[in-house]
């Protein structure tokens, strides 16, 4: 029973500790690259032509003038004079002109987070280390121990 016990013991001191882990964890990062294009584009630009008014009175006959801007009319007045008016219709001319544009684009890169556990191979602890010498110490004395009916076992086969 001695014995029984004494090997239970050793077995114990000698038993083998659970493998340990190691999680790993990356960082995300996020990377912005703009790109920046200047363009010249043809638009049209519309200008407005302000209204004007020009009268003038002349000793003459009667006269109407009109353009693609201003309309003139002209007339006999009672006393004999010519009364002249000249009105710009009121419009917006189009004028072509060169218009910069800009263009920016953003792209946004972005890693993913990870995390995962990873079994890591590390060195023995010197416990770990005396475990694994104990066990053939152990063995050694336990062979000594039972030497007699060791070789009782041995020379029954032999």
């Amino acid at each position: 029973m001695r014995n029984v016990i004494l090997t239970l013991i050793l077995v114990a001191v000698v038993s083998c500790c659970p493998t340990r882990q190691f999680t790993t964890s990356t960082q995300d990062s996020v990377r912005v690259e703009t790109v920046v294009r200047y363009e010249r584009v043809l638009d049209t630009v519309f200008i407005e032509i302000p209204v004007e008014v020009v009268r003038q009175t002349v000793r003459d006959t009667t006269s109407h003038l009109e353009t693609s801007y201003a309309v003139s009319d002209a007339r006999i007045t009672t006393d004999g004079a010519l009364f002249h008016s000249l009105e710009n219709k009121p419009q917006k001319k189009p004028i072509p002109t060169e218009k910069e544009v800009i263009y920016r684009d953003s792209i946004f890169y972005r890693d993913k987070i990870v995390k995962k556990s990873v079994p890591v191979e590390r060195e023995l602890t010197w416990w770990q280390q005396t475990q694994m010498k104990g066990f053939w110490i152990v063995l050694a004395i336990l062979v000594v121990a039972c030497r007699k009916k060791i070789f009782a076992v041995v020379r029954r086969f032999i």
